[in-house]
């Protein structure tokens, strides 16, 4: 019996390490990835960054930058925003008293749009905006979930609607509860058998 709790404590403690681990893998940023679906003409696509984000993100590289609108991040290297400065937008878009600087952003050779956002930050206020001579549109994601590094997005130019892409995952907790039952149960049928051979004999 003594043997079966050391080797349940040695399973306790590997899955304990393997959990802080998974803790300590956190990623500092994860990626907005938008994918178009029906499109018919041609659009610009804007990520309009919010105010907060920017000083947030100054604040986190350790500058002393003023924030100015556009210019913030066309004058000034910011290291966590990453952007070319001629895709930066003299104008800004204000919505309900909130300034948003605008990003114009260009499809990768797979077709997607990525940019990559501060997982630290805690909020999805940045915005989508799709525009061209027969619309100009405002997508809201606040709601939408990070997977693997990834918020995966669907905009139907058609429909102009926008949504999470599906993905269907087990999530890591759920898996690592799963493993610690079937040790359990594996432990406690190796005792009832040693148990039972016992009384037996």
């Amino acid at each position: 019996m003594k043997k079966l709790i050391t080797i349940f404590s040695i399973l306790i403690v590997l899955l304990g390490g393997i959990l802080l681990n998974f803790s300590y893998a956190y990623e500092d940023t994860y990626t907005l990835e938008l994918v178009t679906l029906d499109v018919t003409e041609g659009f610009d696509l804007y990520l309009l960054l919010p105010k907060d984000y920017i000083l947030f993100a100054i604040q986190k590289d350790n500058l002393n930058i003023k924030y100015d609108g556009a210019k913030t991040l066309k004058d000034n290297n910011i290291p966590s925003i990453p952007v070319n400065k001629d895709d930066v937008q003299n104008d800004l878009y204000i919505e309900n008293g909130v300034e948003y600087v605008q990003i114009l952003l260009e499809p990768n050779k797979n077709g997607k749009y990525d940019f990559d956002i501060l997982s630290d930050y805690g909020k999805m206020d940045m915005k989508y905006r799709i525009k061209n001579v027969n619309k100009d549109n405002i997508a809201y994601f606040d709601n939408f979930k990070v997977h693997n590094g990834i918020c995966k997005i669907e905009y139907n130019y058609e429909k102009n609607t926008i949504k999470q892409r599906d993905t269907e995952f087990i999530p890591f907790l759920v898996k690592l509860l799963i493993l610690v039952l079937i040790i359990i149960i594996v432990i406690g049928i190796i005792a009832y058998n040693k148990q039972r051979r016992e009384i037996e004999q």
